[in-house]
Order: C-alpha cells, then sequence, then structure tokens
C-alpha cells in the first residue's frame, strides 16, 4: 500500500494482531500499547486524537508536523516495542494461558501448543523482539502483529469527525458492548466522560 506524507494531514491507522489473535483481552497488554503510544508521541512529537483498542485490531488518529517522518516508521516504533514487551511479559511470569483464537490457524501450528487449560503460548514465541525492529525484518518465525497496517490521510475536519466516530463505534459494532461509555480502552472516554485516566489523548485546536 501506498503511504502519502502529507503535511497538515491526520493519518487513521489501522493494525491487526497476527491471526487475529485476541492478544488484548489482556488488560496488561493494552497498558503497554498505550506506553508505546505515549513514549513515541514524546519522542517524535505525535498528536494522537483518538484510539481504541479492540482485542484483535487497534484503530487511532495520528498527527506529526516532522516532513522527514513516515507513517511507516512511527508504526515500526510502536508496533515493534509493543511486542517486544508483551512477549517478554510472557517469558518473565510464566504465562502461559494467555487467550487465543478458539481453534488455530493450520499455517500457525509451529506457534502453538497445547497445556492443560487450552492453548498457550510457545517459549520460541515469547523472545524478546528489539524495540524499533517489527519481526518480519527480521524473518522471524513468531510475530506478534500482521506485518502491515491500514493508513488513510484525513484530509478535513468532516472526515476527522467521521473517522472519530468511526472508532469509538467500534466496541459496539464488534458486539463487545451495549453502551460505548462502558469500554476501558478508547478515547470515547476522554470525549465524552472527560476521562484522562486511561490515557491522556490530544485536542484538536478550533
Amino acid at each position: 500500500m501506498i503511504r502519502i506524507n502529507q503535511p497538515g494531514d491526520i493519518h487513521f491507522v489501522t493494525f491487526v494482531t497476527n491471526i487475529r489473535r485476541p492478544i488484548f483481552k489482556d488488560e496488561d497488554c493494552c497498558k503497554i500499547l498505550l506506553e508505546e503510544f505515549d513514549f513515541y508521541r514524546q519522542k517524535y512529537g505525535l498528536k494522537i486524537y483518538g484510539y481504541v483498542i479492540l482485542p484483535d485490531h487497534v484503530h487511532c488518529l495520528i498527527y506529526f508536523e516532522d516532513e522527514k517522518l513516515t507513517i511507516s516508521k512511527i508504526m515500526q516504533g510502536i508496533k515493534g516495542a509493543a511486542a517486544r514487551r508483551i512477549i517478554d511479559l510472557y517469558a518473565s511470569s510464566g504465562r502461559q494461558e494467555h487467550l487465543l483464537l478458539s481453534q488455530a490457524d493450520p499455517g500457525a501450528e509451529p506457534m502453538l501448543r497445547s497445556t492443560r487449560r487450552g492453548m498457550g503460548l510457545t517459549e520460541q514465541m515469547l523472545r524478546a523482539i528489539p524495540r524499533d525492529q517489527t519481526p518480519h525484518k527480521r524473518n522471524l518465525q513468531y510475530r506478534l502483529w500482521q506485518s502491515k497496517f491500514y493508513d488513510f490521510n484525513v484530509y478535513s475536519d468532516k472526515k476527522f469527525q467521521e473517522k472519530l466516530d468511526y472508532i469509538h463505534k467500534n466496541p459496539y459494532k464488534h458486539g463487545i458492548v451495549k453502551d460505548l461509555s462502558e469500554y476501558k480502552y478508547s478515547s470515547l472516554r476522554n470525549y465524552e466522560l472527560n476521562d484522562q485516566s486511561i490515557f491522556q489523548i490530544d485536542y484538536r485546536e478550533n
């Protein structure tokens, strides 16, 4: 997919876990991802105007002014660092019962092993991935994310509101909650409830 860096545009980004595993049913993983959002916001001077973390995918609205910076570099950093930390978490804690898909993809059989309680992550899958390197570039067999991501340039106020509404409605769309205000890992809480306790978003200036 062609990535377009148009100065002044906001990027609506979607990225997905490998084989759609519901990694982010685990709140510890959600917290790690938000910490990496904040780390790279500080590192690159990003603005994060909205987000939602679903069990197997993430949507966010990201803005940056540096014309030498690309959305690919930003996503490489966030995804790689979050993967490394999440894998380290499971390796160090010995937690093997993390929620996975109910049925493994046939091509993913080497990644999974049976445990008494169900499917768990293999020790090989729990290898650390260096910050700022996505797994596929190191040709690793095991990875947390799908290698690609979707990027759409938000070019107007109307389109911004459309994408923000889409982000906020996602937990309802996927049948996770009936009341959107109940969903914890979404910027709806920031906008509608003035709740900055989970993650502090950036607000656009009028």
